[in-house]
């Protein structure tokens, strides 16, 4: 799969690079049961019309940019987690716009014509809520007359969960409040994290959401190892820590991943052996 960060300077580079296509646009944060409703759609759509599958998402976040920095979004994963997730779903272009308050002028007409019929796509799949264009006055159920009938597209309703819209919102708002369990739900995958543990510290990066305070039963992954054990957080101070400090040598000044698994109401004494 090919990544490419689209911006000003060379938007016009690939529209000329571009090949007929049918796209799935959106965020896509989390790549959750919704979002791979959206690009499952897509894929039978590019399957049956055999042209490339594109994803065309922003970042950073529209809320930060328009907020001018008020609202901050903790993120459910990295870009390259993000671009994992889409490749292991057959997406064979994942376009990264550079999202500013210039692009989120554009008219709708000329977003369509800029970043969607000049890189080739023959039809557009997003969610129900997708907007696009200057304050959001596109929207995908009138993309084919916005766009002069060149373009067809596609609008996916909303994926239900126990009666709950899946949202990257609403797995945001579980894993703030502890409720790991129910996130794997949404997600159709365990929640993970990557970090590295530098001089006996983790090293979260703030812009990534951590589950609110408390212990947590928990796999860490490194090149070398991987455990089974209990990890402590600290949500106010962006901190995690091991129970057991006797397991700091087996990660120690390494990149590692976290697999979250629940929330242990009281800490009780947990170790398994490395693999």
């Amino acid at each position: 799969m090919e990544i490419i960060h689209l911006k000003d300077t060379n938007l016009q580079y690939w529209q000329t690079r571009s090949r007929e296509n049918v796209v799935a646009l959106g965020f896509f944060d989390g790549v959750h049961k919704g979002h791979q409703h959206v690009i499952d759609t897509a894929k039978a759509a590019a399957d049956e019309k055999n042209v490339s599958l594109d994803v065309m998402s922003f970042f950073p976040h529209p809320k930060t940019v328009l907020s001018n920095g008020k609202i901050v979004i903790q993120y459910l994963m990295t870009l390259d987690e993000k671009a994992k997730a889409l490749e292991a779903m057959g997406v064979d272009r994942f376009y990264i716009v550079n999202f500013t308050k210039a692009f989120a002028a554009l008219p709708p007409e000329e977003y369509i014509e800029e970043y969607l019929y000049k890189f080739g796509t023959v039809h557009a799949v997003a969610g129900f809520d997708f907007t696009y264009g200057f304050k959001g006055a596109g929207k995908i159920g009138t993309l084919y007359e916005t766009s002069g009938r060149r373009i067809t597209a596609t609008e996916v309703g909303k994926v239900e969960c126990q009666g709950e819209k899946v949202s990257s919102t609403l797995i945001r708002e579980m894993i703030l409040t502890g409720r790991i369990q129910k996130v794997e739900t949404l997600m159709g995958r365990p929640f993970t994290t990557h970090t590295r543990i530098s001089n006996g510290y983790f090293q979260h990066q703030p812009a990534f959401i951590l589950p609110e305070s408390g212990y947590y039963d928990v796999m860490l992954e490194s090149r070398f190892h991987k455990l089974n054990c209990t990890l402590y957080v600290d949500n106010e101070n962006n901190h995690i820590g091991f129970t057991d400090n006797t397991l700091l040598k087996h990660f120690n000044n390494r990149n590692i991943k976290i697999t979250w698994f629940n929330k242990t109401a009281a800490f009780a004494y947990k170790q398994y052996a490395t693999v």
